[in-house]
């Protein structure tokens, strides 16, 4: 039986389509995951069902009633309970309290410890909630939305930060509360926790459902692959010769310019990266791989100084640069292209292009090779980069690193709402600028096949570890899986 049923639901941002006409339903006692790729429409829907987000069309009917208009708080009392991606919790109080807080709110005070023995928690019921470790108060989390006696549980990432039999343990007791009856909506990004968790899911992307059905189907599902992935190239497509040199160069020997050490990396007490190592030498373009959530871009963060590492070691042209700040290491050649691109929308190309000349360039200098590399740019020189298209604003943002002469470049989403055509053309410049000017790339991208293709190595990331490197050819051969749930043993 559906407890909850989502109709046709739509929403729009100005001209952004986030949900496009999104049917799905919940069955009682069932668990039912909804995945998709950076930008799928999995939050906006979320936030629809739980009364943060009114929809342009569509209904939301919970347990026979329609909660469309119908505000949070009410949702709530009418047995609607959700966690949160970020933790969420009562850090002064005890586990216990944290719990009675949410049972008191269902008038069933009677029920703790019933609640507290189903989660798990009765051993550390008294403990304050501060002094857990990120696994269990993410436990004391899901216990107090159960506490609250739920027809639906809505449980946002909540394996995020944990370890594996954390996470293993949390999927235990989601199982545990559907068997009393529960509908558990789960959005996730660990594959291989919906996928060993969920009975039926759901995948979204560009807003719209694409697919619908249990694990093994889902893993199969050809649409699915290529949303995570992008579409696989043809084998007999020709390399540039960029890239077929770089590829030669990457048998010779050289030594890194940019390295990390057994790099343990996190946000306060959530701990994300565990023990990474990775070394990128001149000339070399690095992809970073794996599905959302594996730790890649905290990995760039820590590389560009915005993350700092609890343990381990960053080095740059041999030196380590630990508790240098961002700006010291764009300074010393260490250049970002961030995702979102990262330009400033109210100035010209041209201004963009002068925010440059902090290195001691001139403008003119500036201007000549950013308009030779990018000839487009010199066309919008007087334009806003705001009103650019999405390929010009990418290129934008790539030519006003190129012109620093950066001897490391970090590149975080090159693709994101790009064209294929533009998408090949920027990975060509790319390829070209690492073979030229001995730059070492890495490059952080959803779509696998689209930077496997100018890559000359590749590393798959799970769960805060680098679990395989090597060469691309090679990692295309195992991604899919990666993506899609294999563990880091099938990887390695």
């Amino acid at each position: 039986m559906a407890v909850l049923d989502i109709t046709g639901v739509t929403v729009r941002f100005g001209g952004l389509m986030a949900v496009n006409d999104v049917t799905m339903t919940a069955e009682a006692g069932q668990i039912t995951g909804l995945i998709g790729p950076n930008g799928a429409g999995k939050t906006t829907l979320f936030n629809v069902i739980t009364g943060l987000q009114a929809p342009q069309s569509g209904r939301v009917v919970l347990d026979g009633r329609d909660i469309t208009n119908t505000s949070a708080y009410k949702r709530a009392r009418l047995g609607l309970a959700r966690t949160f991606q970020r933790l969420e919790v009562f850090d002064s109080l005890t586990v216990r309290e944290n719990i009675q807080v949410a049972a008191e709110s269902s008038g069933d005070v009677h029920d703790i410890d019933r609640v507290i023995d189903l989660v798990g928690l009765r051993a550390v019921m008294d403990a304050p909630v501060d002094t857990l470790p990120t696994g269990m108060a993410r436990l004391v989390e899901l216990c107090r939305a159960v506490a609250t006696r739920p027809k639906v549980l809505l449980c946002d990432e909540c394996s995020s930060g944990l370890t594996d039999e954390e996470t293993r343990v949390v999927g235990a007791v989601i199982r545990r509360v559907a068997a009393e009856g529960v509908a558990v909506l789960l959005v996730e990004h660990d594959m291989s926790f919906v996928m060993g968790t969920c009975d039926l899911i759901h995948v979204l992307n560009l807003g719209q459902k694409i697919a619908e059905g249990p694990p093994a189907a889902i893993q199969a599902d050809h649409e699915v692959r290529v949303a995570y992935l992008g579409e696989a190239k043809d084998e007999a497509a020709p390399r540039t010769a960029a890239v077929e040199h770089l590829r030669e160069l990457e048998a010779q020997p050289r030594p890194p310019v940019v390295e990390l050490r057994e790099v343990h990396a996190g946000y306060g007490t959530i701990d994300v990266l565990h023990g990474v190592s990775l070394s990128i030498a001149p000339g070399e373009v690095f992809a970073l791989l794996g599905p959302n959530g594996a730790g890649k871009s905290t990995t760039l963060k820590v590389l560009n100084g915005e993350v700092q590492p609890s343990a381990g070691d960053v080095l740059l042209c041999g030196q380590s640069v630990v508790g240098v700040s961002v700006d010291a290491l764009a300074r010393a050649g260490l250049c970002t292209v961030p995702e979102g691109r990262g330009v400033f929308p109210n100035l010209t190309v041209d201004d963009n292009l002068r925010m440059s000349t902090y290195t001691g360039a001139s403008l003119a200098d500036i201007r000549e090779r950013a308009f030779t590399q990018f000839p487009r740019l010199a066309e919008r020189r007087k334009q806003l980069a705001g009103t650019l298209s999405g390929g010009e604003q990418q290129m934008l943002a790539l030519a006003r690193a190129l012109v620093v002469d950066p001897a490391v470049l970090l590149i975080d989403e090159l693709s994101m709402g790009l064209a294929p055509i533009i998408v090949e053309r920027l990975y060509e410049i790319v390829a070209e600028v690492a073979e030229s000017e001995s730059i070492a790339i890495l490059i952080i991208e959803q779509f696998a096949h689209d930077v496997l293709g100018v890559a000359t190595k590749a590393g798959v990331m799970l769960h805060g570890r680098l679990v395989t490197v090597g060469s691309p050819d090679q990692i295309a051969l195992t991604i899919s899986d990666a993506y899609l749930a294999s563990t880091a043993e099938e990887l390695a």
